[in-house]
């Protein structure tokens, strides 16, 4: 089981919280990228390293996800691909994309924001669904829609504890709320009505990015 769904997770270029930069990859080969935007401004662009680890809990325990849903609140709710338990590990390397780019001049970008604590390794238990979605910054139903979500039992970016100046930035869209992403675009899925994800705009949580 863990085989097939870390490669669903590997499988896919990019999970989306949003589409321009707000997003994690995971590689083949135990790396892959956390990437952070908000309006002009770059907070991580990092590789990170990954692998599936035995589950730090009970078989018995139920883990919470900050980022589901109860299925009754549709017709039909999402299928549990499976659940798997990583050690996440955030580096201060740039992605190869960044390290010949502009962005890489940032003055805010990984620990130049971040403290030492944020480039500790952590353990996530993360849920792999199959279904209608869109990414979970959206508020339309009329968004591009995915076949996949990802939930988090609590953020891939690190917590505000770990962050030099968060009220210099960082409060404003808190990062660290961030645990659904979603992945694999179907355009056929736009005619199967609304978005399991789709929530009220009341209370969003996030900025524009431009």
């Amino acid at each position: 089981m863990n085989e097939a769904l870390c490669s669903i997770l590997s499988g896919e270029d990019e999970w989306y919280y949003h589409e321009e930069g707000r997003h994690i990859k995971f590689n083949k080969d135990g790396t892959g990228e956390l990437w952070c935007r908000c309006n002009f401004n770059y907070w991580i662009l990092a590789v990170i390293e990954w692998k599936s680890v035995k589950p730090p809990h009970g078989p018995s325990q139920i883990v919470e996800f900050p980022g589901q849903v109860s299925n009754t609140a549709w017709n039909k709710g999402p299928q549990l691909l499976g659940q798997l338990d990583l050690e996440i590990t955030l580096t201060k390397r740039l992605p190869k994309l960044a390290e010949t780019s502009v962005l890489a001049q940032g003055t805010g970008i990984n620990e130049r924001s971040l403290t030492d604590d944020a480039f500790q390794p952590r353990l996530f238990t993360v849920r792999i669904e199959k279904g209608n979605f869109v990414v979970p910054a959206s508020t339309v139903s009329s968004d591009w829609r995915y076949e996949l979500r990802l939930l988090f039992d609590k953020s891939p970016y690190p917590p505000r504890s770990q962050w030099k100046n968060p009220e210099h930035g960082p409060d404003d869209s808190q990062f660290w709320d961030i645990v659904e992403f979603v992945s694999r675009h179907v355009p056929d899925l736009e005619k199967q009505g609304k978005p399991m994800n789709l929530t009220s705009s009341e209370g969003w949580n996030g900025c524009v990015v431009s």
